[in-house]
């Protein structure tokens, strides 16, 4: 196989990694309704067990950082999966929350590396004017993943239930790992590795660069503001709607992430093509919180309306690939890894604390306040939205030097 070739199923396969990444991130979403019924989980639960994923995820990154600079990204990528691999088997035959907890906390070990990963291969063996191309087509066609995981899924998890659902995905990981197996094999493309002696050094540049410390709110609500609708609270949110199914949520979710990945490549290609990243951020950032606002204040029953305000919240969610390569600019290839790693340690974490942080207030306001569950999620939106302004203070003070 030539090295062209070669370079073209790397790129696929990696986007295959993605799916699997961006499915197991989504998959609760709808799933959520059934395994707590299973699991009898109040809010606080759902949220830790939604947010667990994201934050083992997110510890994972400076390390992540480290072996991304210091080895092969292909080949940590390949060891990941296998750990995704046994997270989704212990998921699949779990009985209690505390065993899913663990299973949860595996996947998102696991998954890690399924962004951050194929990002510094990319960075490290493309040019700089393909690298914003490649990285939208792997999150573009990865971002599916995220797709499957809602009415094709709920659909699954009706003929199987939510265990078998999740044994059935175990084999498409396999079948991603044995072809990792022969393209490991058959290789030829290697990373540029940095001085391995320098790893505390590039953290402290790194964590002293006021560029990056502007644009890390960015990165801790950013994502955030979108994610934790899509992959835990929406589906609760929906059923507050009586006249909305679980089919229709199920649809609604799965449009969300479809427009999700559409906006993905448009803003993969749209950023080749613009000087400057902060206009486009800060523009997102604020169409977002006025989506949210939207969802807090106008109390739309028509099912149609509601799945446009859900599909434009997908399309300008994906704006956070912009914030990844605003980080890229500010360093040079040697360290990106540790760089774009440690970006999305915030990245993922504020996914965490966004989703556990929903489910905390949503109990509080029930069970000790008192207030009504619709009343609880608007003063979530709101919340989320503020942090969200309050980043786009900080963002403002960024430059791409």
């Amino acid at each position: 196989m030539n090295i062209k070739g070669l370079y073209t199923n790397i790129v696929l396969i990696l986007a295959g990694v993605y799916f699997i990444s961006q499915f197991l991130r989504s998959a609760l979403g709808i799933s959520i309704l059934e395994i707590s019924q299973d699991f009898n989980l109040n809010y606080e639960q759902i949220g830790r067990l939604g947010g667990v994923f994201f934050l083992s995820f997110a510890l994972m990154q400076i390390p992540l950082g480290i072996l991304l600079d210091r080895f092969n990204p292909l080949k940590i990528i390949f060891y990941m999966v296998i750990v995704i691999y046994l997270g989704t088997i212990i998921l699949s035959f779990s009985n209690s929350f505390e065993v899913a907890f663990y299973a949860r906390t595996l996947q998102g070990i696991g998954c890690s590396v399924c962004l951050m990963g194929p990002l510094v291969y990319l960075a490290k063996t493309s040019s700089r004017t393909s690298f914003s191309k490649l990285s939208g087509v792997i999150m573009g066609l990865g971002g599916l993943g995220s797709l499957f995981a809602f009415s094709p899924f709920y659909k699954i998890n009706l003929l199987l239930g939510w265990k078998d659902s999740f044994l059935a995905f175990s084999f498409l990981i396999l079948i991603v790992l044995i072809i990792m197996i022969f393209l490991l094999k058959d290789s030829k493309v290697e990373s540029v590795f940095n001085d391995n002696r320098n790893d505390l050094k590039s953290f402290i540049r790194i964590f002293t660069n006021k560029n990056f410390l502007y644009i890390l709110p960015m990165s801790i609500f950013g994502y955030a503001s979108f994610a934790f609708l899509l992959t835990l609270w929406g589906s609760n949110y929906l059923k507050l709607n009586k006249s909305i199914t679980d089919n229709n949520i199920a649809n609604i979710l799965m449009f969300t992430a479809l427009f999700w990945t559409l906006g993905s490549l448009f803003f993969g290609v749209v950023n080749q093509k613009i000087p400057s990243n902060k206009p486009l951020v800060i523009i997102s950032a604020f169409s977002i919180i006025i989506l949210l606002l939207l969802l807090t204040f106008l109390k739309v029953s028509n099912y149609y309306y509601i799945l446009i305000i859900f599909c434009l919240y997908g399309f300008i969610g994906a704006f956070t690939l912009v914030v990844l390569d605003h980080y890229r600019k500010l360093f040079d290839s040697r360290i990106l890894g540790k760089v774009l790693t440690s970006a999305n340690l915030f990245n993922f974490g504020g996914v965490f604390f966004i989703q556990w942080i929903v489910g905390i207030v949503i109990e509080f306001s029930t069970e000790r306040i008192g207030i009504s569950i619709d009343k609880a999620f608007s003063i979530s939106f709101i919340l989320v939205g503020l942090l969200l302004f309050l980043s786009i203070l900080f963002y403002f003070k960024s430059d791409e030097n």
